[in-house]
C-alpha cells in the first residue's frame, strides 16, 4: 500500500471502475506495537549482567553496560561488557578501539540487539540521553536501578527504525513451559519482571569484564592562573586555598546528565541525613556555601573524628589561632605585651565576618 501525507491528512491510493488516485486513510487512534518473535535471552545470561553491574556499582558508584548480541541462525543470545569508561558518575561510553574490535571477533554472527545499563542507586528510567543513544539502535534497551537494595528496580523499551516501543519482558526472556499452562499471559509478563529484578543467589560474570572498565580522570577547572588541573583523587591532597570561582562540570557533560548526577546525589543525602538533621531540599540550598567549600575541609573533619574533637574544644582552638592572627598583624610600632584585647573583635575574609 502506497501512502502519502498532503496538508497533514493521509492518504492511500485507489483503483476502481470509475476513479484513480488518492483518498484519504480512516486512522484510527491507538499505541503502536512492536512483538519480537526470535529467540528468547535466557536467565542465566542475564544474571551475569546483574552480578556485573552489582560488582561495577560497588567498586566505582559508576554507570556501567553491557551489549545484547544475538545470533538469528541459531537463536542464541550472549552478553558481553566492552571496554568502556568508569569513574563518570551517571554516565557510561564504551571505548572504541583493537580491545574492542579483537572481543567483537568472538562473536562471529551475531549482530548487536540490545543494550543494558545501570543507573547506580537511582531508579531506572530511560533519560534523554539515553533516548538519544538508543533512537538509533533497533532491539531491546534495558535500564536496571536500585543497585543498592535487595530489589532491583527495571525500565525497558524496544527500538525498531528509529521508533520506541513498549517491552513485553515475557517476549524477550525465558521463562519455564509450566508457567504457560497455570498462569494467564498477562501474569506471566509480571512474573518475569519478577526474576529479573531480583539479585541472582550465586553471581558469576565473566572475569574479562574487570579488566574492561577504565577509569578516566575528569580534569576540573580550580578557576585559578597557573595552577594545573587536578584529578578528583589528587584534588583532595591539594593546599586547602579559598578559590574565587566555584568548581564546575567538564563542558562535555549536557545539561540532562548535569540534572540527573546533583539530583540524584542530594537525594541520597537526604536519605541519609534528612531526618537526623531534619533538613530538605530547600535547607540544603542554604547551605550553598558550605557545599562548595567541603572537600577543603575533609583532612579537618576526618582528625575531628578521630580525635573525638568537641565543638567547645574546637572553638577554643579556633578563638587562639584568631587571636595570634591579631596579634601578629598590629602595627609593628606597639609593642604587643602592652596591648589588651576587649569587646567583641570581628574579622573578615571572602566569606564574610565572624566574632570571637
Amino acid at each position: 500500500m502506497n501512502l502519502i501525507l498532503h496538508k497533514d491528512t493521509v492518504y492511500e491510493t485507489v483503483e476502481s471502475e470509475y476513479y484513480t488516485g488518492h483518498q484519504p486513510v480512516k486512522i484510527v487512534k491507538g499505541e503502536p506495537s512492536l512483538s519480537w518473535k526470535g529467540g528468547k535471552i535466557p536467565i542465566e545470561e542475564w544474571n551475569k549482567i546483574l552480578a556485573f553491574f552489582k560488582w561495577s556499582y560497588d567498586e566505582t558508584k559508576s554507570e556501567t553496560q553491557v551489549r545484547l548480541l544475538y545470533n538469528p541462525t541459531e537463536n542464541k543470545w550472549a552478553a558481553w561488557a566492552f571496554p568502556q569508561e568508569h569513574g563518570t558518575g551517571m554516565t557510561t561510553k564504551e571505548i572504541d578501539g583493537v580491545d574492542k574490535d579483537t572481543q567483537r571477533e568472538k562473536f562471529s554472527g551475531y549482530i548487536v540487539n540490545g543494550t543494558v545499563h545501570h543507573h547506580c542507586s537511582s531508579s531506572a528510567f530511560q533519560s534523554g540521553t539515553d533516548k538519544d543513544n538508543e533512537q538509533s539502535q533497533d532491539g531491546v534497551h534495558i535500564t536496571v536501578g536500585h543497585m543498592d537494595t535487595q530489589k532491583y528496580d527495571i525500565h525497558a523499551r524496544v527500538c525498531r527504525s528509529n521508533s520506541m516501543y513498549s517491552c513485553s519482558y515475557s517476549e524477550w526472556f525465558d521463562y519455564p513451559d509450566e508457567w504457560t499452562s497455570i498462569l494467564p499471559k498477562k501474569f506471566i509478563n509480571e512474573a518475569v519482571k519478577e526474576v529479573l529484578v531480583t539479585p541472582p543467589s550465586e553471581p558469576s560474570f565473566p572475569e574479562e569484564w574487570k579488566s574492561n572498565l577504565i577509569k578516566v580522570e575528569k580534569s576540573i577547572y580550580s578557576g585559578w592562573s597557573g595552577r594545573r588541573n587536578y584529578s578528583n583523587d589528587d584534588w583532595y591532597q591539594s593546599q586547602k586555598t579559598h578559590f574565587n570561582t566555584p568548581t564546575k562540570l567538564p563542558a562535555e557533560y549536557t545539561e540532562e546528565e548535569k540534572k540527573e548526577e546533583i539530583t540524584k546525589l542530594i537525594k541520597e543525602w537526604l536519605d541519609e541525613n534528612g531526618d537526623s538533621l531534619q533538613m530538605d531540599a530547600m535547607d540544603l540550598l542554604e547551605m550553598w556555601e558550605y557545599v562548595l567549600i567541603a572537600d577543603k575541609v575533609i583532612d579537618l573533619n576526618e582528625a575531628i573524628d578521630k580525635m573525638e574533637i568537641t565543638e567547645t574544644e574546637f572553638e577554643s582552638y579556633c578563638q587562639s589561632i584568631t587571636l595570634d592572627e591579631a596579634n601578629n598583624h598590629m602595627d609593628d610600632t606597639v609593642e604587643k605585651e602592652d596591648i589588651t584585647i576587649e569587646g567583641d573583635i570581628k574579622y573578615t575574609d571572602h566569606y564574610g565576618s565572624y566574632g570571637l
